[in-house]
């Protein structure tokens, strides 16, 4: 899709303050339609706090316009002391966004002659208010921003991408042979992006306020779990990025020595570390539907017996350890990619009974 909303819009804005202006006999028009297109802003919150901002910019630059002007006069001295004092005042109050538009107030004002500053200083306040005020209504009236929706879908996709970015890390460490690895840096850029992308979105939603719940409360809880869902996305495609590592590293282990036949007993350690990709893929599917959906999910307790199955394989295979430091370094890349399935598998099931408890409390309430 070309244009977007806001696209339309900021047109659609633009175009009603010209109008408005030429019906009132407000000028120069122009600014209003700078104004307009400053307003629209990505979200209500934005739009109302650029709007905040705009005004005082304005104010003040129109105020230090009259001042200066009926003490100084208008003329080009007074115009460049204008420009540095209001420059310092912008920066003092933290109005840096605005501060082009306000010097441009101010030395309009002082481009008039003496008897005419107030009456354009009045005209120039016109036409920044329309311009900011229509800006405002078209982004409140006209498909007002809501990014509830896009934020749950963005959310859903980046988890299901790292997970199988996961997963796949996983797989290529254990069938890893004699052809190179595949690093998949597509699916790696994709879950990146799509993690920024949601992070994005995510702090437009927290600034919106008051859109996916009845109650704030029950708003910012939600919110807090669905920040956490973003953290564990994050952290655990930097786990994947280091499993993907280790599969660079056992591909040139075992190329330089020959490509050996691996034993039975350590074959058996690498079904049972896949296999841990089933539990993550069920709990993350259970934390789509609890975070995102708001539906009831069965919780899972956080059991050890993977990891005994795990311990026991590997006391098997362990006389091996002695024979030859190529062993050594398969256990201890075998016992870090065991540890990042452990915190996939033990932090979701956290965070799926954080929001299976908020899912179960709404639910009551």
């Amino acid at each position: 899709m070309i244009f977007g909303a806001r696209i339309v819009k900021t047109g659609i804005a633009v175009m009603i303050t010209m109008y408005v202006c030429k019906f009132f006999n407000l000028e120069p028009a122009f600014f209003g339609a700078v104004s307009a297109v400053i307003n629209m802003q990505p979200s209500i919150l934005l739009t109302l706090k650029t709007a905040r901002d705009q005004f005082l910019v304005h104010i003040l630059g129109v105020g230090a316009g009259l001042l200066f002007g009926y003490l100084f006069g208008g003329n080009p001295l007074s115009m460049g002391a204008i420009t540095i004092f209001m420059i310092a005042v912008y920066l003092k109050l933290n109005l840096k966004s605005g501060i082009a538009m306000g010097i441009v107030a101010a030395v309009f004002v002082l481009s008039s002659s003496q008897e005419q500053f107030l009456p354009n200083a009045l005209n120039r306040t016109a036409v920044i208010f329309a311009g900011l005020s229509i800006a405002m209504l078209v982004n409140i009236l006209l498909w007002p921003p809501r990014y509830q929706q896009q934020f749950k879908e963005k959310l859903a996709a980046a988890n299901s991408a790292v997970v199988h970015y996961f997963c796949r890390a996983v797989r290529e460490y254990v069938r890893l042979d004699a052809a190179a690895p595949d690093l998949n840096a597509a699916q790696k850029e994709k879950v990146y992006q799509l993690n920024k992308e949601v992070r994005t979105l995510f702090n437009l939603l927290k600034r919106e306020g008051g859109l996916l719940a009845s109650g704030i409360a029950e708003q910012d809880e939600w919110i807090f779990t669905a920040g956490k869902l973003i953290e564990y996305n994050k952290t655990l495609a930097e786990k994947a990025d280091r499993i993907y590592g280790l599969v660079v590293e056992r591909y040139d282990r075992r190329t330089n020595s020959g490509i050996p036949p691996i034993s039975n007993e350590f074959k058996e350690i690498l079904v049972i570390l896949e296999s841990g990709c089933t539990i993550v893929h069920r709990v993350n599917g259970k934390l789509r539907q609890a975070v995102i959906e708001g539906l009831p999910v069965k919780t899972e307790a956080i059991s050890e017996e993977y990891w005994e199955r795990l311990t026991k394989a590997i006391e098997q295979w362990q006389p091996r350890l002695t024979a030859s430091t190529y062993y050594l370094h398969a256990l201890i890349e075998a016992a870090v990619t065991a540890n990042e399935i452990k915190w996939a598998t033990r932090q979701g099931k956290r965070l799926l009974i954080e929001a299976a408890a908020e899912t179960d409390g709404g639910r009551q309430s």
